[in-house]
């Protein structure tokens, strides 16, 4: 019998019980998967399926990065629109995505699938791997004021109390606030918070 390493990464319980059941429905027979979820370590897994919210695809994320050689890599989001090539991170260059808002039961069914046969019968280019380069990546890096911002915000602060603690205005504060928000395509203070939570579990 075959082992399938899959990892499921995703806050949303019902989207990982429901991929669980699509996998183990695909793998019957001389094919058996190991699920892990949250996983830090992707170097020994096949297939990773992971979420991300808004604002994490401009991200670095050196765990993707450093994910096994051939692996099959499915992003799940709620973009309406993703990034063209040219700005999308390196490491999500030629990876399957799929919209949690479009996408249907036998549309995934029929990606996992694939993925699963691709594992079963790897391939010379697979065992070589592509070498996920940093150089010239165009990831977004926050500046020195919309970093100070970030930590005010983390620690429980209003905007009036950042501003001074920064020695500027509380309109300059939320100018900052609202550059972050464009340059990771926030589109409200929900996603905004959400955002921050994930920037306080990478610092």
């Amino acid at each position: 019998m075959r082992n399938i390493n899959v990892t499921i990464n995703t806050r949303n319980a019902f989207v990982r019980e429901s991929l669980v059941a699509m996998v183990n429905d695909l793998t019957r027979g001389d094919l058996r998967a190991r699920f892990s979820w949250h996983n830090t370590d992707l170097s020994a897994e096949d297939i990773i399926i992971c979420e991300v919210i808004p604002g994490e695809i401009y991200l670095c994320n050196t765990l993707i990065k450093n994910r096994k050689r051939g692996s099959s890599l499915i992003i799940l989001h709620s973009y309406d629109q993703l990034p063209e090539d040219e700005f999308m991170i390196n490491c999500l260059k030629g990876v399957i995505f799929v919209s949690l808002k479009t996408a249907s039961i036998p549309q995934l069914l029929t990606i996992i699938k694939s993925e699963l046969q691709h594992c079963m019968t790897p391939t010379a280019t697979d065992a070589a791997g592509r070498e996920l380069s940093c150089a010239s990546c165009p990831h977004r890096v926050l500046s020195r004021s919309q970093t100070a911002v970030v930590h005010g915000i983390l620690e429980g602060l209003d905007m009036s109390k950042i501003a001074a603690l920064q020695r500027v205005s509380p309109r300059t504060a939320a100018y900052h606030k609202n550059k972050i928000m464009e340059k990771y395509s926030l589109n409200n203070n929900h996603e905004f918070f959400q955002f921050m939570n994930l920037l306080r579990e990478r610092w």
